[in-house]
């Protein structure tokens, strides 16, 4: 069975559609898109019938070169874009409208070698050097009359290599963005979730061991009596709500690198692990007030510093801000 993106993949190339105007933007009405369309056929057999060869000044290739076994001729070019017709792609102008990216003038046809290195190194290749190429192409048309009548059909042929594979790469880029926000959807949920079970767990762990130290103290616990209490069910769940403390605080760390909340989550588990809470009860010392209060302080300590994680992980895991809001 196909991965759900792959999915989503394919159905976002099934909406693509070639019409008079060329493939348009899958993006719902009123968004921005996420690049303007292709050229129109119009404009791509205008592209063809005025150029011979590919419009880097020192190259010879023709558009199409001839297959010496068969004599038919074969598309050797595709229709590169001085300024990207992609936002990010090589020399993007976001002051241009669509119309001037799609028009003629922004556009040159170039072999399959010299339209692959302009887009590849841009650096190298600036918008101002591409129209100087472009006017030296149109002049030697002018020149020599010499240039490709394309067909309907070699027209979509010079459509599906120049953008198809633009379309697809835009397409999945946006499909891989949509999935990793998912992920970072559900790592956010799961961390939620994780402290949430912490928060509860670590507050039942301070009501045991405060009915504890009342109990102990009030009913001269021994040694034995511990034991005994440790096998209870109340004591099971008790060792059960530390080890849910100590578990969802290994599988934050392995997830997160937030230092407001590692933090956080440092204080809170050395207030747990802090010897001065258990060790009165155990060894049978909390009997007098002075010792019971010194561990109901730290008590309500421990309740205070996970409540702390509680509102500082809420705040870092909130969900981002969608497009638009303030």
């Amino acid at each position: 069975m196909r991965s759900a993106p792959f999915r989503l993949f394919e159905l976002a190339l099934d909406e693509l559609s070639v019409g008079d105007d060329g493939p348009v933007s899958n993006t719902s009405s009123g968004a921005r898109p996420i690049e303007h369309r292709t050229p129109t056929e119009g404009t791509i057999k205008q592209l063809y019938g005025t150029a011979w060869r590919c419009g880097e000044p020192t190259c010879k290739k023709p558009l199409y070169r001839l297959n010496g076994d068969t004599g038919e001729y074969i598309l050797n070019s595709r229709i590169a874009h001085i300024h990207a017709r992609s936002k990010g792609g090589p020399r993007w102008d976001p002051n241009m409208s669509e119309a001037a990216n799609r028009a003629a003038s922004n556009l040159i046809p170039l072999c399959d070698t010299h339209a692959w290195e302009i887009d590849q190194t841009p650096e190298h290749f600036t918008a101002d050097m591409l129209h100087t190429w472009k006017k030296e192409q149109l002049a030697e048309f002018q020149t020599l009359q010499r240039s490709w009548t394309l067909t309907d059909t070699e027209v979509a042929d010079v459509i599906g290599a120049s953008f198809t594979d633009q379309l697809k790469e835009t397409i999945l880029s946006g499909i891989y963005a949509a999935a990793e926000s998912i992920r970072n959807e559900e790592r956010r949920q799961r961390q939620r979730l994780l402290i949430a079970d912490m928060v509860y767990a670590a507050n039942s762990w301070v009501d045991a061991l405060q009915i504890i130290a009342i109990s102990s103290a009030g009913h001269r616990w021994k040694a034995s009596d511990m034991i005994e209490w440790v096998n209870t069910d109340s004591g099971r769940a008790m060792a059960q709500n530390m080890e849910i403390i100590k578990k969802n605080a290994r599988k934050i760390r392995f997830e997160t690198r937030d230092v407001d909340l590692l933090a956080a989550l440092d204080v809170a588990q050395t207030a747990v692990s802090n010897s001065a809470i258990f060790e009165p009860v155990w060894n049978g010392s909390a009997r007098d007030a002075e010792t019971r209060m010194v561990i109901y302080r730290h008590l309500n300590h421990v309740k205070r510093v996970f409540l702390d994680l509680e509102e500082i992980g809420i705040k870092v895991l909130a969900d981002p801000p969608t497009n638009g809001a303030p």
